[in-house]
């Protein structure tokens, strides 16, 4: 039966019109590892929780987590119910000849489920935030030790440079061990989130705040008149917190029976995300008594300051960020693309033979972050508002084919499926594409008032500018070239339907009859 479920996900590939380069080395545990790992929405909450903290406060911070958990889960149903389909063969139906070349390209190991390089860029502006973070708390622990130490953007920037080209490395000389290396991170990121969540909460217990600043304070430091439009502010930054959550879109090649397990992977971190995230930024708020301090830290990132002031300790409050740091580095793997969209695509999605990977694309990752990381040399205000674009670019390009199947009926494109919402299906499409629409306006407004060119966002020019690269590199490069891959819509759906009744009947006969069915379909393939 094993055999045969490979089989037939391996001809469900050759009827996207792909063939199988990647081995199928992520079982359903270690795509679910992988994709905790990449969401891990505690860490995203510690990492921002400055911004957060200022935006609406203690209250604020704690209750958007669950605001941006619900709508970015609304997103991913939805999206989770269009992999269900060839999004790129529903695009080229539509005739959509910008939004496609958008459409079509996967991040990491050949996705048959077209992403696009609005995603592509998404991907690799958040693996710049996270690198970004991390050489801040690494920044961060030196200067509690040499308090007589001073930052400086260029030796952030080299520890930026040096955790991405890690990160690089770990991807091209461990391939064969990163499903491991993701169960080690996830088992790592559980045993840290608990013991950080009962040493804050037993340690801090006779010096903490006070419950009423903690789950009803929503003070407004951002300068806007209105405490409500400062809470939204706070939603968006909570939303960064969620992002990660479809990378097991991009492995369908590697994962058995991905129609049926890429919709788990979707969501249930999603769902673990609210329910981890909650309790630890309640233990963080916790633990704060000098709100000032938190605020004033050296790098900008108050976290350390926050455990420092709950456990009374440098030693544990450095200890309790270097495992927070290692637990975020495993969000710097798995940032790759291969396909036929980029230019010289040719080189990109090679698949080297002797690593079983795309070492051209994962160098041209590293260097694409190396290269966005200098920005911060020059103004950490640009490079803040690229790292808001990396939030814009992954949220939309996961309402641009639900908006397409809105646009067309998606009872006229979508295929039997495992996952399906049924009636509400549309609905929850049309909140998702709303949802995304609310969050790239408000990213384009500055986040404190008065507006001065430090702190004006400039998410609107760094957005409109990649995204204008993107069409001219269409244009220049790809019009007329790309194909895309050849889909027998038929084909894919007479798999889907063997798969679905086999496990309906729970015999091996009818996987087996459909599999032959579809393998002599394939032959004129």
């Amino acid at each position: 039966m094993a055999q045969d479920t490979v089989r037939l996900d391996s001809l469900e590939l050759a009827a996207a019109g792909y063939k199988q380069s990647m081995p199928r080395r992520f079982s359903l545990w270690s795509l679910a590892a992988l994709a905790f790992d990449l969401t891990c929405t505690w860490l995203g909450v510690g990492s921002s929780l400055g911004i957060s903290l200022t935006e609406a406060s203690a209250a604020g911070t704690l209750w958007t987590i669950l605001i941006a958990g619900c709508m970015t889960t609304v997103v991913a149903a939805g999206r989770s119910w269009s992999l269900a389909q060839n999004t790129s063969h529903s695009l080229h139906s539509c005739k959509l000849k910008v939004f496609s070349p958008l459409l079509r390209a996967t991040a990491y190991e050949a996705s048959p489920i077209r992403n696009g390089w609005i995603s592509i860029l998404g991907w690799w502006l958040g693996a710049a935030s996270v690198a970004n973070f991390i050489s801040s708390m690494i920044l961060e622990i030196v200067s509690v030790w040499y308090p007589n130490y001073g930052i400086e953007h260029w030796h952030q920037y080299l520890t930026y440079v040096a955790l991405t080209w890690l990160a690089v490395a770990i991807n091209v000389f461990a391939s064969r061990w990163i499903p491991l290396f993701n169960k080690l991170i996830f088992v790592l990121a559980v045993l840290t989130l608990t013991a950080t969540m009962f040493t804050l909460f037993i340690v801090s217990r006779n010096h903490h705040a006070t419950s009423e600043w903690i789950f009803t304070d929503t003070t407004n430091r951002t300068g806007w008149g209105s405490d409500g439009w400062a809470f939204m502010l706070g939603v968006g930054t909570a939303v960064y917190s969620f992002l990660g959550s479809d990378c097991g879109a991009h492995l369908c090649e590697e994962i058995p029976n991905p129609s049926k397990n890429v919709p788990r992977v979707i969501l249930y971190p999603l769902v673990i995300g609210m329910l981890t995230a909650f309790p630890f930024t309640a233990s963080l708020l916790y633990s704060i008594t000098d709100l000032n301090a938190v605020f004033n830290t050296s790098s900008g990132l108050p976290l350390i300051e926050v455990y420092y002031q709950g456990t009374g300790s440098k030693t544990a409050a450095s200890i309790l960020l270097a495992l927070f740091a290692t637990c975020f580095f495993g969000n710097l793997v798995a940032n790759v693309s291969r396909d036929n969209t980029l230019p010289y695509s040719n080189i990109w999605m090679q698949v080297n033979e002797t690593f079983q990977m795309p070492v051209n694309a994962v160098v041209l990752s590293g260097v694409v972050i190396t290269l966005y990381g200098l920005i911060f040399l020059g103004s950490t205000t640009a490079f803040s508002a690229m790292l808001s674009a990396a939030i814009i670019f992954q949220q939309t390009s996961c309402v641009i084919p639900q908006a397409v199947l809105l646009y067309r009926g998606r009872d006229k494109v979508l295929p039997p499926r495992h996952f399906s919402l049924g009636r509400l299906g549309p609905y929850i499409n049309g909140l998702a594409v709303a949802w995304v629409v609310f969050l790239d306006i408000l990213y384009c407004f500055p986040t404190a008032l008065p507006v001065t060119p430090q702190n004006m966002s400039y998410v609107s020019v760094v957005s409109t500018g990649l995204v204008a690269f993107v069409i001219a590199l269409w244009f220049t490069t790809k019009k007329g070239v790309f194909k895309g891959p050849k889909v027998d819509h038929e084909l894919m759906n007479q798999r889907r339907l063997a798969a679905i009744e086999g496990e309906e009947i729970g015999g091996d006969e009818v996987s087996k009859a459909g599999s032959h069915n579809v393998e002599r379909e394939l032959k004129g393939l």
